[in-house]
């Protein structure tokens, strides 16, 4: 499978939210995260980067 690590990028920092994602969503400027295990997490920001073959996602926070 592939699934994602999403990160929060805050200023220089990069911090991990979430492991096994597999489906990101935008939603009134918040990205809704699912895992594979049916968990989710949801956080303000905007998505600027999948890149699937490091199998991770960065969200820009607000």
């Amino acid at each position: 499978m592939c699934e994602l690590t999403v990160y929060i990028l805050k200023g220089n920092a990069r911090e991990k939210a979430m492991e096994g994602v597999v489906r990101l969503m935008i939603r009134n400027g918040k990205v809704l995260m699912e895992g594979i295990f049916g968990d989710s997490m949801e956080v303000e920001g905007r998505l600027v980067e999948v890149d699937i073959i490091a199998q991770s996602a960065n969200i820009l926070a607000n």
